[in-house]
């Protein structure tokens, strides 16, 4: 009985949690956006710097002007939520972020035969992570990341540990390179198998511009690859920002089956950023919701 619980358990969460096809790795929390600024730009941030969130994707973006703490909260489909929270601390060549990623589904019924549920169960998965970036010249940085990921579904669990390294370049005054490689490393057995890390190369560039002496707009896209998954993903993402304060923003990924378009929305008062993102999805899966606060301390 416990077998076929784990069996269903799996089947299941892949279903809910997968977001296109071939995918052949675990732990899909890691490759998804985990605050509202990046997630309503279609996750092209690889080249984005100063944004504590942008490491995520690319530890040479911790390039910080000045401390950062931040806190996140998505509302995803079928009851999965995710939380995030995480600070950067910058330095005249160093700077460091550090940082805490959780995503859970809750109440899952366990069915062995039709009828009423037999029982519920939950899933859950982290990662603790720590950042570094060291700037080697006014144009080039260059960042590595630990994490240590934790997984459980039902009462089976896993640890294990993963690294991201990247590079970021400064072209011109206006535009900026990123690549990065995310997600190398290892997980323990979760009852007989090893998930697959969802080890990721990212390449992306950003520009920007002033349209009026109020308005700036932030142009971005990425190319992104999962190594052990089919398709490569091209994301764009664009934020217009009003009188220093006012951010509308929009974002597009392809070949995904249950997304493409994000669109989102920010105001910066003071040392207070306030940022929300919405990601329709596709067919019978309910849109995302994120919040999310940054503190420039």
């Amino acid at each position: 009985m416990m077998k076929i619980r784990t069996i269903f358990s799996l089947s299941l969460l892949c279903a809910l949690l997968s977001n296109a096809q071939g995918i052949k790795t675990g732990l899909p929390f890691l490759k998804q956006g985990n605050d509202a600024r990046s997630t309503a730009m279609g996750e092209a941030f690889t080249s984005i710097s100063n944004d504590h969130s942008a490491y995520t994707y690319n530890p040479a973006s911790l390039r910080p002007s000045n401390r950062q703490f931040a806190v996140s909260h998505r509302q995803g489909f079928a009851g999965t939520t995710s939380d995030y929270i995480g600070a950067t601390i910058p330095g005249n060549d160093f700077s460091f972020g550090i940082s805490a990623y959780t995503t859970s589904v809750n109440d899952i019924e366990v069915r062995l035969r039709p009828g009423d549920a037999e029982g519920t169960f939950g899933a859950r998965n982290g990662a603790l992570a720590l950042g570094a970036a060291v700037s080697l010249s006014d144009e080039i940085t260059i960042g590595l990341t630990g994490k240590l990921l934790y997984e459980k579904i039902f009462v089976d669990e896993a640890s294990g540990y993963g690294m991201d390294a990247g590079m970021y370049y400064k072209a011109l005054d206006h535009l900026t390179i990123g690549l990065s490689l995310l997600n190398l490393g290892k997980m323990g057995v979760l009852r007989s198998e090893r998930s697959v890390l969802p080890t990721t190369l990212r390449l992306g560039a950003s520009y920007t511009t002033s349209v009026t002496q109020d308005i700036d707009v932030l142009f971005a896209g990425d190319a992104v690859k999962t190594l052990n998954d089919d398709g490569t993903h091209m994301l764009l993402g664009a934020e217009a920002l009003y009188n220093s304060m006012f951010m509308l923003r929009a974002g597009y990924q392809t070949g995904y089956e249950t997304k493409s378009f994000a669109a989102g929305a920010g105001v910066l008062y003071s040392i207070l950023r306030l940022d929300y993102a919405f990601v329709p999805m596709n067919g019978a899966f309910s849109p995302n919701h994120i919040f999310s606060l940054t503190f420039n301390l």
